[in-house]
């Protein structure tokens, strides 16, 4: 079991970050930059089979030089800048600090299985399971910045947003047509971590 506490602080977290807060005169704070996570525990648990142990069928011992391991993870939510007025998919006039909101935790439980075999003299086979996020967590890792959610921008219920529906009402669109498809758009699957997975595989000793 480990823990990480990390301050990831600077002044701009990519090449743009700089000239952008240029504009604003902005140059020598420092604030958490996009990638920090100021939180992370990982714990893993592993446990092995020595030959000539655990079950026996037919005479064989079948979970010998076999073994389980699990990884959990748990990890601080990410910096973002949290934003006063809604747009579509977006917001603008800054709350509070650069960076200065964080997304939720993230968990993750990961499961590997394996099992090792002797082919031939020189020659060994390790065949494997690997699932990641076996528990299928839905893990937020970013959201829209004016709500702090990942599947509402705020925009339709703004004053903007309002004076869109009713663009479209007096345009003689179909204002549900409207309000579907922008609920569409709002889904955003970088917003979330990967569902579980599932891989098989096998790797040859020589």
């Amino acid at each position: 079991a480990n823990y990480t506490l990390q301050f990831a602080d600077g002044t701009g977290s990519d090449t743009e970050s700089p000239r952008t807060l240029a504009n604003h005169g902005n140059l020598l704070t420092l604030f958490p930059l996009n990638f920090d996570e100021r939180h992370r525990f990982n714990i893993i648990a592993d446990y092995r089979f020595p030959r000539e142990s655990g079950p026996r069928v037919a005479g064989a011992y079948i979970l010998a030089n076999a073994g389980i391991n699990f990884q959990a993870v748990a990890v601080s939510g990410r910096p973002y800048t949290a934003r006063q007025v809604a747009q579509e998919l977006r917001g603008i006039g800054t709350i509070g600090a650069i960076n200065g909101a964080r997304n939720p935790w993230n968990t993750t439980l990961n499961l590997r299985i394996d099992k090792n075999f002797s082919i031939g003299k020189n020659l060994g086979l390790n065949v494997y399971l690997r699932i990641s996020n076996l528990l299928d967590t839905r893990n937020i890792i970013d959201v829209y910045e004016v709500t702090g959610d990942p599947e509402d921008d705020g925009f339709l219920r703004s004053a903007f947003g309002q004076n869109q529906i009713e663009t479209v009402t007096n345009s003689n669109r179909q204002l549900e047509s409207y309000l579907a498809s922008y609920q569409w758009r709002l889904l955003n699957s970088d917003f979330y971590s990967l569902p579980r997975r599932l891989f098989l595989g096998a790797i040859m000793d020589f």
